[in-house]
């Protein structure tokens, strides 16, 4: 069933394109605005001048990872929801997630009910 969401904007934030894009026309289903960042660098200059109800990061990508993204996202936009996106598929990264506690965990490949049920949790 299709579920509408009452959320502003969401960030998506992966180097990959692809796979920006198949989150974007997800998100699309559920009617859920949302515009991509292509890198952390990128994110941090949208997020200085746009308002979003979530951010969907990537773990992996250069310059700025989605782990640094969390930590500046803590800093100066404290009520600002994160779900992290990753493979899982390492101790490295496991360990990171706990550490960092992003406010979801989005693990990839992601499925259609992953995001219907990411947006049900969001503030």
């Amino acid at each position: 069933m299709k579920t509408k969401t009452k959320t502003k904007k969401i960030l998506i934030v992966d180097d990959n394109q692809s796979m920006a894009r198949c989150l974007a026309e997800m998100l699309d289903v559920f009617e859920a605005p949302c515009e991509i960042a292509a890198d952390g660098d990128k994110a941090i200059e949208m997020l200085r001048h746009n308002s979003y109800s979530l951010v969907i990061a990537d773990t992996n990508m250069p310059r700025v990872s989605g782990f640094s993204l969390l930590k500046y996202i803590r800093k100066s936009h404290p009520n600002l929801q994160v779900a992290i996106m990753s493979t899982m598929n390492s101790e490295n990264t496991q360990g990171m997630v706990l550490k960092d506690m992003p406010d979801f965990y989005l693990p990839k490949p992601f499925k259609t009910a992953d995001i219907e049920d990411l947006l049900s949790q969001i503030k």
